[in-house]
């Protein structure tokens, strides 16, 4: 009977993660027979669930949208994932949706299977989201959870790791890290850790890492690298993002210009009641020019002469753009 019952929810896991299996599919996962997952799909339908039967070659057996929720089954991924969503939803969305966000916290963390605990406090205690916009890149490389949970227990243990890391410029060799905490942010994942290589500790971007390992030996009991670490992420993504630096004077108060330019791109001062001065850096001149120009305000390019540039070549631009030349190349 028990056998049976931990086959059906086995079952019920599987229809929820997707919705195109078939009997033979079900029946290799589950290591039973088509005959078996057969008589355990009319045994889910008995205890209520809508799972459909979808004829013809391509069909196969689909959970449908029934009249209540049923129970969600969750894997080690699927629940550390959902709970670290609804904590970062707590942490910065409205009044309106964070009771909602904090019962179903509580709910999920509550009903959690032991064995899932550790990790799943492992992932809250060292990982955190840091809002610093949206980074000026054309593709975003996923990250896998299985390697983010591993890295937040190097993180809780205090374990050394062993992994491959690929350098901005392409070039990639081994390391070994004390991993200290995970920082979200600009549509990546990062990790503070110290570098035994480099004698330091360094911000590294997780999806260029490859084959961490947990060693057995122990992290080195240090300082962290700041009282804040989110304040030295950012400081550290600056050095990164910033290839190129300007100074421009904006022709609008301060107060209105200051939330387009997030610390990682750089600072605004207060110059006047009309005016301020925009510190900054970007990849380019050619991208600093470009949402610079968002924030909808006259400007004048104080230093340097690339920059002014850059916002000439902007200039022709549009205006190959307004003419609509089929001759025209964008400048990149």
């Amino acid at each position: 009977m028990w056998d049976t019952a931990g086959r059906l929810l086995r079952l019920l896991a599987l229809l929820q993660r997707r919705c195109d299996w078939n009997a033979n599919q079900l029946a290799e996962e589950l290591e039973v027979t088509p005959r078996t997952v057969r008589r355990d799909i009319g045994r889910l339908r008995d205890l209520g669930y809508p799972v459909a039967a979808v004829l013809g070659a391509g069909g196969g057996y689909q959970l449908e949208v029934g009249a209540t929720l049923p129970p969600l089954m969750f894997d080690t991924d699927e629940a550390v994932a959902v709970l670290v969503s609804l904590r970062d939803t707590v942490s910065h969305s409205d009044a309106a949706t964070i009771e909602g966000a904090l019962s179903a916290f509580d709910k999920l963390h509550r009903v959690m299977p032991p064995r899932l605990h550790p990790v799943v406090d492992a992932f809250l205690d060292h990982t955190s989201s840091l809002d610093l916009g949206t980074g000026i890149e054309a593709t975003t490389n996923p990250v896998n959870i299985t390697t983010l949970v591993l890295l937040a227990r190097a993180c809780r243990e205090r374990r050394k790791i062993a992994c491959t890391y690929r350098r901005y410029s392409g070039e990639t060799g081994n390391r070994q890290l004390e991993p200290l905490h995970l920082v979200h942010s600009m549509s990546h994942w990062y990790l503070i850790a110290y570098s035994i290589e480099a004698d330091g500790w360094r911000t590294f971007r997780v999806d260029r890492l490859s084959g961490a390992e947990i060693t057995n030996k122990p992290s080195y009991p240090r300082d962290p690298p700041a009282a804040n670490l989110h304040e030295y992420v950012t400081a550290q993504l600056a050095k990164g993002w910033r290839q190129v630096t300007g100074t421009v004077r904006v022709h609008a108060p301060s107060d209105i210009v200051a939330p387009w330019i997030k610390p990682t791109w750089g600072t605004v001062a207060k110059e006047t009641p009309e005016t301020c001065i925009v510190n900054a850096g970007a990849e380019s001149y050619t991208a600093m020019a470009r949402w610079l120009l968002l924030i909808g305000a006259r400007l004048t390019v104080l230093e340097p002469a690339e920059l002014r540039a850059a916002f000439t070549d902007l200039a022709e631009d549009i205006a190959h753009i307004a003419a609509d030349d089929p001759a025209w190349e964008r400048v990149t």
